[in-house]
């Protein structure tokens, strides 16, 4: 009985080692408001994000549009970018994480300050190699 207590409370600090989804979310939205590009970069998996947005194209167009896409993906998470003045502008909920296997989501609502409207969205992540999360998807 006490090497399966053993096992288990190992078990528990080894997966218990790296932040889970929701708390990269939390890690995310802080680099976004503090216009840290270092964090941004290190959570957000920057080409996985711009393949979800792009249409289906050669894979010489598809290069050269994701190196595009790179920087003004970055900059609008920096300064005066267009995706950070509306993250500043508004109230952030991060509500529940839904994790199946190497993928998960993460409830997030955004509320104007100024008008009140509310943005649902999910935040989602990729579980990586190391055992990290980063983040593929957000509005």
């Amino acid at each position: 009985m006490r090497k399966l207590l053993f096992v288990f409370a190992l078990g528990l600090i080894v997966c218990s080692g790296k932040p889970g989804p929701k708390d990269v979310v939390f890690e995310f939205i802080r680099a976004v408001y503090d216009s840290d590009s270092t964090k941004i970069v290190n959570i957000l998996d920057v080409d996985a994000y711009n393949r979800m947005h792009m249409v289906v194209m050669s894979p010489e167009d598809s290069a050269a549009v994701l190196e595009e896409y790179r920087v003004k993906t970055i900059q609008s998470l920096l300064g005066d970018g267009e995706k950070r003045a509306f993250w500043t502008k508004s109230q952030i909920l991060v509500n529940k994480e839904h994790v199946k296997g190497d993928f998960a989501e993460v409830d997030v609502s955004f509320i104007d300050r100024v008008t009140g409207v509310l943005l649902y969205t999910k935040i989602q992540l990729e579980k990586q190699p190391d055992g990290s999360w980063k983040i593929v998807y957000f509005k």
